[in-house]
């Protein structure tokens, strides 16, 4: 989920307009008290200032331009996705996935099919469910969720756009948070506020403190998905045999039913620990919670081993709070959730996991025991 964020430089156009307009003044200021030649340089130096001040409000227009530029969106069906293939042709082999709103960068566009790279998936898409460039960019905006990624701690989250307004929460550097419907990616608000979503209402951050882009996902590896799903099925096919200890659990079936709430509660935890993690890595953290709900050594729901005292640091953060406040949890997070819920499990029963090094099941970065 790492693309380049759709952020409109207005800042800096801003700030540059602002350094223009002092030599002039300080120039003229000058001409009234020194030579008559002075007000000549003066004009010089306003002619130049200004063409630089142009070039510069050029050069941030074609930057923004071209951040869609050689990129294409997937506009599949809602919960659907767009197969990605080894070659042009509808018969060869399947290598990814690219869900809806989903982006990939462009190396060939044909008449038929485009040779695509997403994340680490390169292969061929169909172009009719594609939009490319500046129709992907327009639709991007409504398709994708615009986020707001904290880059301090201590964020003050506030019910109004002002510094006098009601304090609601505080947030943490990484911290991301959906930008409400109507804001713009990346412009920065004319009085310094950012509108987010916060508890089903409204709230405001400082533009200061939050990088605001779009949120543009990238492709799911054929390795990533068939493993989930080899995963799954072993564990069914073990615990359908009585084998659940194959997985280190003590009861269980082979799916847990969960309410939607447990499912969000799952997806959320899993965007706190593994966000940033390969979808094999969102899957582990899902498995281990899972595997805790089945052992006799701790809670039997999955409330109730995510908030077991002293277990998930994000609890204890207000991490998860804010996360399930403000609904900010990826797609490829709630599948991890649901591939858990229905037994996948690509630990080996592990139930616990750690950061770097260590003995283990190394996936992505932290390993699984």
């Amino acid at each position: 989920m790492k693309f380049r964020k759709l952020v409109m430089e207005l800042g800096v156009i801003a700030a540059s307009a602002a350094i223009v307009s002092v030599p002039s003044a300080v120039s003229v200021s000058a001409a009234e008290t020194v030579s008559g030649a002075a007000p000549v340089v003066a004009e010089k130096n306003n002619t130049a200032d200004s063409d630089s001040a142009e070039d510069l409000q050029e050069t941030n227009k074609e930057e923004e331009k071209s951040e869609w530029e050689g990129r294409l969106l997937a506009v599949v069906e809602e919960d659907s996705s767009l197969t990605i293939r080894s070659e042009a042709n509808i018969d060869a082999e399947v290598v990814g996935k690219l869900s809806r709103g989903a982006g990939a960068d462009i190396i060939e566009k044909g008449d038929e099919w485009t040779k695509i790279v997403s994340g680490d998936v390169e292969g061929y898409v169909k172009n009719e469910y594609c939009l490319f460039e500046e129709e992907a960019e327009a639709q991007a905006g409504e398709i994708c969720d615009t986020q707001a990624t904290v880059n301090t701690d201590g964020l003050r989250v506030r019910s109004g756009a002002g510094t006098d307004t009601k304090i609601l929460d505080i947030l943490d550097q990484g911290d991301i948070v959906t930008v409400a419907d109507g804001e713009v990616a990346g412009a920065e608000k004319a009085d310094g506020w950012v509108q987010v979503e916060y508890n089903d209402t409204t709230a405001y951050v400082s533009a200061d403190y939050v990088d605001v882009a779009l949120n543009v996902e990238e492709a799911v590896s054929i390795e990533e998905i068939l493993e989930a799903q080899a995963a799954a099925r072993a564990q069914a096919a073990a615990k359908a045999r009585g084998g659940a200890q194959s997985t280190g659990s003590s009861s269980g079936t082979a799916a847990v039913s969960a309410s939607s709430d447990e499912l969000t509660l799952l997806a959320a935890i899993i965007q706190c620990e593994a966000g940033g993690e390969s979808y094999a890595g969102q899957l582990a953290v899902g498995a281990v919670v899972m595997n805790r709900v089945e052992s006799s050594s701790f809670p039997n729901s999955i409330s109730g081993v995510i908030y077991q005292k002293g277990q998930f640091s994000p609890v204890a953060s207000g991490k998860l709070a804010r996360v399930l406040s403000s609904g900010n949890i990826s797609s490829s997070c709630y599948q991890a959730a649901r591939e858990a819920l229905s037994g996948a499990d690509n630990t080996g029963g592990a139930k616990y996991f750690h950061a770097g090094s260590g003995n283990g099941t190394v996936i992505g970065n932290q390993v699984f025991y």
